[in-house]
């Protein structure tokens, strides 16, 4: 985000909000730090500190604002600052840039003694018990029993720093919160002995599940850290190779997915699982983790949901037939499970591979009739019956399930059908009638792709809002009627917009129809809504920047 173009991402109500407080002069002690970072008091219901750091192009680097706003990346306070920073720049109007600069920081610690130093960082640390953990982590030399406490240690200074006294994280702090835990993640992978960095991170995977319950996720980053997490065990689990070795790890990772703590979270219990797949070569260890499956899939529940769980452990309990038990057992494994559409695909392939389409019609359509309420299944169904008759040479049902996905909104089988058409101008004729009525988006997709100038003139037409999208189709043909649809555009969306921001948005549309139109039209265009919106003040003044 750019501080000259903030206005077209942040919310336009934060942006009104924001602009009130500025215009009221409740931005004070506007201050430069150095290196782009800027701070300022803005009074509010209470007194708000931000701070703002840009770069040499305006481009927002980070900010910041101490207020309880937790509903978006940036609140009025900040917008408020935004404003404030624009004329102070334009105006070069901060005290130190006429006089001189405050020092570098890295040039005076550099100047300082080991023992002065010490001192600060003591004194630091005893006001900052986080400050002090930290460096305690990064720092301290322990010997293999110490380390899953310093770890331990770490990560419920993390969580008590950014739950504080209200117990809660909130959507304004979870990404710093998951971006800490990442950084202790990122160390587990320096400890040496696999076993130890395997609880280390199975603790953060703990730590992690819970705090779904006191953050608000909505930004997804917790779930992302998890994901993370359980790759970083995979990579530990895989540097396991001793058989001893890798038969503790497998105990650790059944017992942690059967924890209380992953009750409604089967995705995560499920991958942990999946990363047992690494110790599937043993014999011992196979028939453990196969039994751990079989399980987990007993004790589903029955719904939709149990269905999914219940297909993604066949997944794997089928990968280690596959890959360690003979192709018979595989191939019956599939057929046995051929109600899940992961497994019914799976068998659809081996016989395309070995060129049974017949059997690939036949497990295509059962497909088609057991999955009828869900639409993405059905269509996956008929393009593996397009697949088998174009191998049959099946023309005429190869065109009729063809046209039938296209209709319904697959592009991609267009200029096959085409090609296969004894009369292609007809079939481009008859399949654009037919998505005129029952696909207007498809419609559109079409008419571009085959550059049909006339059907996209009656398009824009009936849609002016769409004429910039089509400039290019119609400026060399219907130069005169693009402009007389380019001002309906501009008109239309006039009359819609009532803030400042709207009315900015109307005249940049203007700016780009007088590059088409010419100034002339552009001007008289402008005076035209000058005197339709005589009561909107504000977009006078932006009509009058034009």
């Amino acid at each position: 985000m750019n501080l000259y173009d903030f206005e077209e991402v942040v919310s336009s109500t934060i942006v009104d909000r924001g602009s009130e407080y500025y215009n009221a002069g409740f931005v004070l002690k506007l201050t430069r730090q150095g290196d782009g970072r800027y701070s300022a008091l803005v009074e509010g219901e209470d007194m708000y500190e931000v701070a703002v750091q840009l770069n040499e192009e305006g481009n927002i680097l980070s900010s910041y604002c101490d207020c309880p706003y937790d509903l978006g990346p940036v609140c009025k306070h900040e917008v408020a600052v935004y404003y404030e920073l624009i004329d102070r720049l334009k105006a070069n109007d901060f005290p130190e840039m006429a006089g001189t600069t405050l020092p570098d920081l890295k040039t005076v610690l550099e100047s300082l003694s080991k023992v002065e130093l010490i001192d600060i960082l003591l004194h630091l640390a005893d006001d900052d018990p986080n400050f002090h953990n930290e460096l305690l982590f990064n720092h301290a030399t322990v010997d293999e029993q110490q380390e899953i406490a310093r770890y331990k240690r770490m990560i419920d200074s993390i969580i008590e720093k950014y739950t504080g006294r209200e117990g809660f994280i909130t959507y304004k702090y979870v990404g710093d919160f998951t971006n800490e835990l990442s950084a202790v993640l990122n160390k587990v992978e320096s400890v040496k002995n696999p076993l130890i960095a395997f609880e280390i991170a199975q603790g953060l995977l703990i730590e992690g599940i819970k705090s779904f319950q006191y953050a608000d996720d909505s930004s997804g980053n917790i779930g992302y850290l998890l994901d993370q997490t359980i790759e970083t065990m995979e990579a530990i689990a895989d540097g396991a190779l001793g058989l001893d070795e890798q038969s503790e790890m497998l105990e650790k990772l059944i017992y942690l997915s059967k924890t209380d703590v992953f009750e409604g979270w089967n995705d995560f219990r499920i991958d942990l699982l999946g990363i047992g797949l690494n110790y599937a070569g043993n014999e011992q260890l196979r028939a453990t983790l196969l039994n751990e499956l079989e399980a987990m899939v007993n004790g589903s529940s029955a719904n939709d949901y149990g269905r999914y769980e219940n297909e993604r452990i066949y997944n794997l309990m089928y990968d280690i037939f596959e890959t360690h038990g003979t192709s018979e057992k595989a191939r019956q494994f599939l057929q046995e499970n051929i109600n899940y559409p992961t497994f019914r695909k799976r068998l659809m392939q081996y016989e395309l591979k070995e060129g049974n389409y017949e059997n690939v019609l036949a497990l295509a359509s059962e497909g088609e009739s057991l999955d009828k309420d869900y639409r993405g299944l059905v269509m996956r169904w008929k393009k593996w019956r397009y697949k088998a008759y174009k191998q049959l040479k099946a023309l005429d049902e190869q065109m009729t399930i063809g046209r039938e996905m296209l209709i319904e909104g697959e592009f991609e089988f267009y200029w096959e059908l085409k090609d296969l058409a004894e009369d292609a101008t007809a079939f481009y004729e008859g399949v654009k009638q037919e998505l005129a009525v029952k696909n207007q988006w498809m419609f559109v997709k079409l008419i571009e792709a085959e550059n049909d100038v006339e059907a996209i003139l009656d398009y824009v037409r009936e849609n002016p809002s769409m004429v910039e999208r089509y400039l290019e189709y119609l400026v060399d043909s219907h130069a005169e009627e693009a402009i007389i649809l380019f001002e309906t555009h501009v008109k239309e969306i006039a009359q819609n917009s009532f803030n400042r921001k709207g009315y900015k948005e109307v005249c940049q549309v203007m700016k780009r129809y007088g590059k088409v139109a010419g100034r002339e039209a552009q001007m008289n265009l402008a005076e035209e809504l000058k005197q339709t919106y005589k009561n909107r003040p504000a977009f006078q003044d932006e009509l009058g920047k034009l």
